[in-house]
């Protein structure tokens, strides 16, 4: 018994002391900022993608849900992850995206994930989409042959006010895939 009320003491010590050194905040988030190097920047070529900062929530017809939350932009690259959750609360499926600013145009990498996370046999390669358009909370990528997407004509992320996020998909005329649309709601 004097072990565990020693060790609760110690765990009581370490935790203030946390605390009082500002390595514990009562509230999530709180905290002085921090200060970043020079190259941390936002790439000025990322500026109009800003709007895509944040977590995203909708609900499907068939009441799966996705959730999509894309870091801000920092130096040249901005992230996210997508991840559905199956009716039965097991995840359905896991999506990571890079968009990133290079010397021949702004570039949206994604791989999808299957749930254990791994790469699903047919989506193997990375699928890469270059931006042609960008400005007032909306944003336009086409297909490139690098990854397979040649085949999608557009994917369009576009604000439908201050917290409602529309991802819309469109497949060139002819092929198998049917274009779709998602609607988020901001977290």
């Amino acid at each position: 018994m004097k072990n565990i009320a020693s060790l609760l003491v110690v765990s009581l010590g370490v935790s203030l002391g946390l605390v009082a050194g500002g390595c514990a905040t009562s509230k999530p988030g709180a905290g002085a900022a921090v200060e970043l190097p020079a190259h941390a920047a936002a790439s000025p070529a990322l500026a109009e993608l800003a709007f895509l900062t944040g977590r995203w929530v909708g609900v499907n017809p068939n009441k799966t849900v996705n959730d999509e939350m894309w870091t801000a932009p920092r130096g040249n690259s901005m992230a996210a992850l997508f991840r559905q959750v199956r009716r039965d609360g097991k995840p359905a499926l896991h999506e990571v995206s890079l968009i990133t600013a290079e010397e021949s145009g702004v570039f949206l990498r994604l791989r999808h994930l299957h749930a254990a996370l791994d790469v699903p046999e047919k989506q193997a390669d990375v699928k890469v989409y270059k931006l042609v358009s960008a400005g007032g909370g909306r944003c336009e990528f086409t297909g490139t042959a690098e990854g397979g997407s040649a085949d999608v004509a557009s994917v369009v992320y576009r604000l439908d006010g201050p917290n409602a996020l529309i991802m819309e998909v469109t497949y060139v005329p002819g092929g198998k895939e049917k274009g779709y649309a998602l609607r988020y709601t901001r977290e």
